[in-house]
């Protein structure tokens, strides 16, 4: 009899993960550029006010350590890059935070994955350049922050993912300079017709039997139109797609996301 590692199913499960691994290995890519942190205290700001939340601890399962299980899990840690994980956890992001112009997501939203990534693709590009900061958007980001349990990397690394995906080339947020040449030219962002499909690769991964640590994890393709709106211009409509992961997150419960990949605009 074959080995269950030479099976062509084995062979399947292998490559589905290694895409997934890809999908959300964002530790092997950071050189971003993002206002300076101070400590994982998370900061709402409504109007003058401001408060202290205490993180919210996601849920955690323990899969079966199958042969199928341990020999993925193996192949995931041995994919991470110690240079990557490095530069993760010295890039610089705002404090996880919330307010007017990036208000939290509903709790209703927050509970389904479906919805949870409508509504945060809905908020993430939905964007007016001249009332709002990117470090507005990263602070909201890092608040929606879920941790990657797909590899094993520091909790002080954990919480930057996902500010990290979103500016790191080709990163869907504009740089600094690009933020304040829009906000002068007032212009807005607006998404619509968004489209949410389960990632292929990330359903062949569970099917063949792997689970995840985080029962909420789960990957989504996501795509949409890009209206672009500047006074004195004709509005630019753009076709947009990228890898969205979601899992249990940091700061509340319901889901999070994990990062943000394969960022395309056409």
């Amino acid at each position: 009899m074959r080995s269950v590692w030479g099976s062509a199913r084995t062979k399947l499960l292998i490559s589905a993960l290694w895409a997934v691994v890809v999908v959300v290995s964002l530790i092997v890519l950071l050189g971003s550029s993002a206002s300076p942190t101070k400590g994982p205290t998370v900061r709402t700001r409504s109007a003058n006010r401001e408060s202290t939340a205490n993180a919210y601890r996601p849920l955690r399962i323990t899969p079966p350590q199958t042969a199928v299980e341990r020999t993925v899990n193996q192949a995931m840690n041995q994919s991470s890059n110690l240079g990557g994980l490095a530069a993760l956890e010295a890039a610089k992001f705002p404090l996880p935070a919330t307010d007017v112009a990036f208000p939290p997501i509903d709790e209703a939203d927050s509970s389904s994955p479906a919805m949870y990534a409508m509504a945060f693709t809905q908020e993430l590009l939905d964007i007016d350049f001249a009332t709002s900061t990117r470090s507005e958007l990263l602070a909201w980001a890092s608040y929606n922050n879920a941790p990657n349990t797909l590899i094993e990397i520091p909790a002080t690394a954990e919480l930057k993912v996902l500010p990290a995906s979103l500016t790191t080339g080709p990163g869907l947020l504009p740089a600094l300079a690009q933020w304040a040449t829009k906000a002068a030219a007032r212009t807005v962002w607006r998404v619509s017709g968004l489209v949410i499909s389960v990632n292929p690769a990330w359903t062949q991964a569970l099917s063949a039997g792997w689970e995840s640590v985080d029962p909420l994890m789960v990957i989504y393709d996501v795509s949409g139109t890009l209206t672009v709106t500047t006074p004195g211009r004709t509005s630019l409509v753009e076709s947009f797609s990228f890898g969205l992961t979601l899992g249990g997150a940091s700061w509340h419960s319901g889901y999070g996301a994990v990062a943000v990949d394969y960022w395309t605009v056409n």
